[in-house]
């Protein structure tokens, strides 16, 4: 397990902050170790807003008429997103290798929320929907092909990790987060038992946004905890989600050192973090609107320290 711990002030009673300061290093160096991290787990995705219009019809019957609607809704999703993925792999004069994917009995689109406005205007049949569509990236074999992808002109990728992949009982852990292009994000740690904790936003900096190309430390300057190696130990795992656009808030329970639990399934915060996100809409009143999604895990194996 690893637990995020207080230090006591005053002998078992007063919280500490500890400070763990960031070590300067160059940009350059910072870029050349994310190219290097390779994720455990990543899945990418558009999310994407969208209004589904069909004239009224006498030939047609208004269930018709909605599951049409609908339908064109999804169509529209798909091809907004797509159209956003191809611009986004043709970076530094090639272009980046895609493959839609299905999600379950959803197929490419898997609509996250939806609206039914119903008949307007004596006219039409309006509905709304918000809809991932994931994709992923052919993994690219050449050093510079590994470089595109944290250009700031390649879909948006989030590296998370840490200075080794396992840790014994006592030892401290620092988990480093750097993105291509300038994000929002939540990260959290999954312990072995399944508990849900929310490292960053916390309590006491509360930062979700960052600059791309900069390296991030968790624990780092503002936070009141550290991470240290404690029994149960098993599989840790630490989850970036980041995104284009503001995430919505999600409820949680506050736990000490302004860290935040929570309470829900793993798919049920996965879920939460994408069918809440506002999507940025374009100026000139148009309809539609899409942002890039991503996330990202980091396996840790914790340990009893071997004497």
């Amino acid at each position: 397990m690893m637990k995020a711990r207080s230090v006591c002030k005053k002998l078992l009673q007063l919280l500490t902050i500890v400070l763990l300061l960031v070590t300067p290093f160059s940009l350059r160096a910072a870029s050349e170790r994310a190219v290097q991290v390779t994720p455990d787990q990543e899945q990418r995705s558009n999310i994407v807003e969208v209004d589904g219009y069909v004239q009224l019809s006498e030939e047609k019957s208004i269930r018709d008429v909605r599951q049409e609607a609908f339908a064109n809704a999804r169509r529209q999703a798909l091809e907004n997103a797509e159209s956003r993925i191809k611009s986004q792999t043709r970076v530094e004069n090639y272009q980046l290798q895609y493959d839609l994917i299905e999600s379950g009995a959803e197929g490419v689109v898997k609509v996250l929320e939806q609206k039914d406005f119903g008949i307007e205007n004596n006219s039409r049949y309006h509905v709304w929907i918000k809809a991932e569509v994931t994709y992923v990236l052919k993994p690219p074999s050449a050093p510079a092909q590994q470089k595109a992808l944290m250009s700031p002109k390649a879909p948006l990728t989030v590296k998370v990790w840490t200075d080794k992949k396992s840790y014994s009982d006592g030892e401290y852990i620092i988990i480093y987060m750097e993105g291509n292009r300038d994000f929002y994000a939540r990260i959290v740690n999954i312990g072995s038992k399944g508990k849900v904790i929310q490292l960053l936003p916390n309590g006491y900096r509360q930062t979700n946004h960052f600059r791309g190309g900069q390296r991030y430390q968790i624990p780092g300057p503002g936070d009141r905890f550290s991470l240290q190696v404690t029994p149960p130990y098993g599989q840790e795992r630490i989850v970036v989600y980041a995104s284009e656009t503001p995430m919505g808030d999600i409820p949680m329970a506050p736990l000490a050192a302004g860290l935040q639990e929570y309470r829900g399934s793993n798919d049920d915060l996965a879920f939460r973090v994408r069918s809440i996100q506002p999507v940025a809409r374009p100026a000139g009143g148009m309809t539609s609107g899409s942002t890039g999604f991503y996330e990202a895990s980091w396996l840790v194996e914790t340990g009893a320290r071997q004497d």
